[in-house]
């Protein structure tokens, strides 16, 4: 059986902060959906302010979806970090009805990115404000089936990942080739 679902009815919000200072691993969210250590200086900066993400969190920015043409969101994987106080945070309500990851994977295709571009305000920046994110609104198939598009969807990921080290690794093997060809 398949739902339709706002993505409103799907998330619950996170603010938890990191009060203790404890985390000093600041991280954003690129273009690219993509988790990557900030690029900012956080010498001076007071890491207890900082929001927490933990594993199979969610972060979200709606600044600059126009500009950027992109739905920046993220899902996390892995041990505590930090994030700037001004992305919003959130999780899975239920994961009997959507798992993260395939929640996650609704917002991968360029057809999503145009859609948020389209709703985003009118502003310079053209932002997708939260109460227009919570509408959009998606096909849930039954879990059994999300659990399948996740494992292709991983299969795929770890093939591309190969690709790229196998690509990185064509150049060092073409001069070891070359080189071991002039010494016969």
């Amino acid at each position: 059986m398949i739902m339709i679902k706002r993505v409103g009815e799907l998330i619950s919000y996170v603010d938890e902060r990191n009060t203790d200072g404890a985390i000093r691993d600041f991280y954003g969210i690129n273009i690219n959906k993509e988790f990557m250590p900030t690029v900012a200086s956080t010498e001076g900066i007071d890491a207890r302010k900082y929001k927490v993400v933990r594993d199979n969190r969610f972060v979200f920015s709606g600044m600059q979806t126009g500009r950027d043409k992109c739905i920046r969101i993220g899902l996390y994987k892995g041990s505590p970090i930090i994030i700037s106080p001004a992305y919003t945070t959130f999780e899975i309500k239920n994961t009997e009805i959507v798992l993260p990851e395939y929640f996650f994977m609704q917002f991968l295709s360029n057809e999503m990115d145009r859609y948020g571009w389209f709703i985003s305000d009118s502003s310079i920046r053209s932002n997708l404000d939260i109460d227009r994110f919570e509408e959009i609104s998606f096909e849930l198939p039954d879990i059994s089936v999300q659990r399948k598009y996740v494992d292709i969807y991983k299969a795929i990921r770890r093939v591309q990942k190969l690709n790229v080290k196998i690509k990185d690794l064509c150049p060092i093997l073409v001069r070891s080739a070359v080189r071991e060809g002039r010494d016969i």
